[in-house]
């Protein structure tokens, strides 16, 4: 049996999490071990699919610290005593910024065979006053650490180029394993569709919605500005926000001093997106930056008309006409006419095909995966 410690910095309802989460049943437990670890564990929406899978949750740190400086080192020490105890086979390491390469270290230290670190966005949070230390820390940390890895892989060229240094990727030693979802459980449902719409008492509005974690990185502000703008032209209109996470709050403020309150569902985080999607008018979607981008791929299966920031979110993921590149300096005016306008004219039907044939899968992304664990690729 193979015994892999699968590391991710948190443990909360996001993208990256749901993928780990949705491979886990391609995997055969009696040949490969999950170790799942993170430094907080944040929610258990996907506990039941873990445990189904004969997964394990490891939580490095058993107190929580306001610093990030603190916790990055107490988590490098803790980090290291389960890699220590563990003997793994292969540590894959999902990692959004260059500091959290550093527990390369310690896999380089106990010679763990196979050492992925894998690429998953292409920026930082805000961060304050703080950001330029966090980026110097990124730069810093990407070079010291990086060459510790036996596998490099990324989710997309722009995660690629974020996160390895520019001969690794210019060399070809960085792989693009691009994020699979199950894009036929996705696919259009006319009948779900009404259902979702009559639970939510939507029946009658034009639907606009977003999945993603409450951050900076997805940009609820910029979002709630174009949507008011929407309900002066379409006073039907409706925002359905699926999700979760710390910059929860700020948005319901928002919501009440734009006046719109009534018309946002906060409807929280939930494993089974698909029946959301189909009660969907349009899909907005205004992140500062993605290394992917699932909630995309996610809707455009569904069917989906997809309006989303260009430059910072890879290309790749517009895999059907279905999607409608803005950039984050046109107006929230722009945004909701064109929003508006294009929603309309885009007949719904289900785009699983054409998803799958782009390589954006589940199955195919697992099998991948088991190869490297193998040590066959």
């Amino acid at each position: 049996m193979i015994k892999v410690f699968w590391y991710c910095e948190k443990w909360q309802p996001g993208g990256i999490q749901r993928v780990q989460a949705n491979l886990l049943p391609y995997f055969d437990p009696k040949e490969i071990q999950f170790d799942l670890a993170f430094s907080e564990d944040d929610t258990a929406l996907f506990d039941e699919s873990i445990r189904a899978a004969g997964a394990r949750k490891l939580v490095t740190l058993n107190k929580r610290y306001t610093s990030p400086g603190k916790r990055t080192l107490a988590n490098f020490f803790a980090v290291r005593k389960i890699l220590r105890d563990g003997h793994y086979d292969a540590v894959h390491f999902n990692a959004c910024h260059g500091v959290e390469l550093m527990y390369l270290f310690w896999t380089w230290f106990y010679r763990v065979p196979i050492r992925i670190i894998h690429a998953r966005n292409n920026g930082i949070g805000a961060g304050g006053k703080s950001r330029p230390v966090k980026v110097l820390a990124h730069k810093v940390c990407k070079h010291l650490f990086g060459c510790m890895a036996t596998v490099r892989l990324a989710n997309s060229d722009l995660s690629a180029r974020w996160l390895f240094s520019a001969s690794d990727v210019r060399k070809g030693r960085v792989r693009i394993l691009k994020n699979g979802i199950d894009a036929e459980g996705f696919a259009f449902d006319p009948a779900g569709r009404k259902e979702t719409r009559k639970a939510l008492h939507l029946e009658d509005a034009f639907v606009v919605g977003h999945v993603g974690h409450f951050s900076y990185q997805k940009n609820h502000g910029f979002l709630l500005e174009n949507f008011s703008e929407s309900t002066q032209r379409r006073p039907s209109a409706r925002l359905l926000l699926v999700g979760e996470g710390e910059g929860e709050a700020a948005v319901r403020e928002q919501a009440e001093r734009l006046g719109i309150k009534d018309k946002v569902i906060f409807y929280g985080a939930t494993e089974n997106v698909a029946p959301l999607l189909w009660a969907m008018d349009a899909f907005v979607f205004p992140s500062r930056f993605e290394g992917c981008g699932n909630a995309l791929l996610e809707a455009q299966a569904a069917g989906l008309p997809c309006f989303a920031s260009h430059g910072v979110i890879p290309e790749a993921i517009a895999v059907t006409p279905l999607l409608h590149w803005l950039p984050l300096s046109d107006s929230p005016t722009v945004w909701a006419e064109r929003v508006l306008s294009q929603a309309d004219e885009t007949p719904r039907r289900a785009h699983a095909e054409e998803i799958i044939r782009a390589g954006f899968d589940l199955a195919a992304m697992a099998e991948s995966l088991k190869r490297i664990y193998n040590g066959e690729g």
